[in-house]
């Protein structure tokens, strides 16, 4: 059984690392989609090239989630408080609604479309049930599969970013979390509906199980950025375009 722990020689990258790509990533993403498709383009304000720049923000925007669901994973593994990081993301989940709808969907409550701090809270609890009802040599049992799917089904019916799919991956990746290569290569397949996002677990594969430098600040604003820029978004797509 691979240590997943263990410092990589040479080229590796911190768990901080990758949330700083993952924000990155992110940001390029919901300004092709928000400020682009869903603000500019809309009003009509074209100028050559806009398509590709719009499909190259998008396509960079694919290493994200995956990052995030591989990094959601890791922090439910080394948490002290399972249920604290859960109440923090169903409280992230609630604050980023608004700024979410208002950048993507021109409307303070667009019932059929929630963001993804739902997707990654359900996450933890479908992980918190296999882990709870996990047999003891370690694999899922019934009842844990059970709960999982539970919380797959309930991401579907919300709408949530990514949907049910999401919650799904982010099993897989708990449940293959031992084995480095196999978590790599499996993540990669369950993400080939997307062009680019195989390519964010080539970054995953650097990862050198530490978390990095992350001061209490940093990590507030870890959770803040996605609120925070979608918020901004939102202003410039709704109010000066």
């Amino acid at each position: 059984m691979q240590n997943n722990t263990l410092s990589r020689p040479g080229f590796s990258l911190s768990g901080t690392a990758l949330k700083r790509i993952a924000c990155l990533s992110m940001l390029l993403d919901h300004i092709g989609a928000s400020l682009l498709e869903n603000g500019l383009f809309k009003q009509g304000s074209f100028w050559p090239g806009d398509v590709q720049l719009d499909g190259v923000l998008r396509l960079a925007g694919r290493l994200a989630f995956p990052i995030y669901c591989f990094l959601l994973v890791e922090g439910f593994v080394h948490t002290h408080d399972v249920k604290k990081y859960v109440r923090r993301l169903f409280l992230f989940a609630l604050i980023s609604e608004v700024p979410f709808d208002l950048a993507f969907f021109r409307t303070p409550f667009a019932l059929d479309h929630q963001n993804v701090y739902w997707t990654l809270a359900l996450g933890v609890l479908a992980m918190a049930g296999l882990k709870h009802f996990e047999k003891p040599d370690g694999s899922a049992s019934w009842k844990g599969l059970l709960c999982a799917a539970g919380c797959t089904l309930a991401a579907l019916l919300a709408c949530t970013d990514y949907d049910g799919s999401g919650v799904l991956i982010i099993c897989v990746l708990y449940l293959t979390r031992t084995n480095r290569k196999r978590q790599c290569i499996v993540g990669a397949v369950l993400f080939a509906w997307e062009l680019t996002a195989p390519l964010a677990f080539v970054l995953v594969w650097f990862y050198n199980g530490q978390r990095g430098r992350c001061t209490p600040a940093m990590q507030k604003v870890f959770y803040w950025f996605y609120p925070v820029h979608l918020s901004v978004l939102a202003v410039v797509t709704n109010l000066l375009l």
